[in-house]
């Protein structure tokens, strides 16, 4: 008798061709970004990775409506920008997605900080408006005014972006292993573009905390209309005692739902502010 749960060989390698080379398509996004202090990306970039020469972190909420590997989805990203070995690239500190396939995808195969969570992109005549939210909380608010109707463009382009991957000890005493870090490169296409004003809202959660990135000077509005092609690899490993202070970023904070005590078993805090 032949179950799904024990692949083949010819499936083992179609689906391991889908990891090698996943494809985002048919998507459309609001982006925008802004200056923040440099002491705080110092902070929390975890080493080696290092600021970059100016301090900006790039928001961006999106819909993929076609991909080769998880499904159609929304999601959401806060990057900074950074260096490694003086090469310019991004550090996520927060990816949340519409389904648990795309969230199980990311971390698993990239260690991209993917949450699930409630994300919407409402699209107007000329104006946009992205939504995150998490236990009852809008933590990200992202608007634009568009300048003018989107326009046709064929632009190209890529990006370095960085992640760390690796796991906690079963006893819950640090790290099983040095992490590794990932790097993954973007190579996306345009098709239609426009600019515009963009407005910001960052709020208080304690499991989600983008507030915490003072916005000192909000940039434009970028509306986009591609497609997103990937592809990861290991750079180097990082000791474990070193990053552990940073292990627990992509997860939510535990002690408040042992604040809630016993008595709630298995059920979240609806609002945590």
């Amino acid at each position: 008798m032949k179950t799904r749960y024990v692949k083949t060989p010819e499936q083992v390698e179609r689906i391991q061709a889908l990891y090698a080379a996943p494809a985002f398509l048919d998507s459309r996004s609001i982006g925008t970004s802004f200056l923040t202090d440099p002491a705080v990306v110092a902070e929390v970039l975890p080493p080696p990775l290092e600021p970059a020469a100016v301090p900006r972190v790039h928001v961006s909420v999106y819909e993929i409506r076609r991909s080769n590997c998880v499904g159609a989805f929304a999601g959401a990203s806060v990057n900074l920008a950074c260096t490694y070995r003086g090469q310019p690239g991004m550090y996520c500190l927060t990816m949340p997605m519409t389904t648990d396939t795309a969230v199980i995808f990311g971390r698993e195969t990239y260690a991209e900080p993917k949450k699930l969570a409630e994300v919407h992109l409402d699209i107007g005549e000329r104006r946009v408006r992205g939504t995150v939210t998490r236990y009852g909380i809008t933590y990200i608010e992202l608007s634009a005014i568009l300048d003018g109707d989107p326009e046709p463009v064929e632009r190209r382009g890529t990006s370095e972006h960085y992640y760390f991957k690796y796991f906690m000890r079963p006893d819950g005493a640090g790290l099983a292993a040095d992490p590794e870090l990932i790097r993954v490169t973007h190579s996306g296409a345009t098709h239609r573009f426009a600019q515009g004003t963009a407005s910001l809202v960052f709020r208080e959660s304690a499991h989600d905390p983008v507030i915490d990135l003072p916005v000192l000077q909000l940039e434009g509005a970028v509306y986009a209309e591609g497609e997103t092609y990937t592809r990861g690899e290991v750079v180097t490993t990082v000791p474990a005692g070193r990053f552990l202070p940073y292990a627990f970023a992509k997860t939510d904070d535990l002690a408040c739902f042992a604040d809630v005590g016993a008595g709630v078993r298995g059920r979240a805090p609806l609002a945590i502010a």
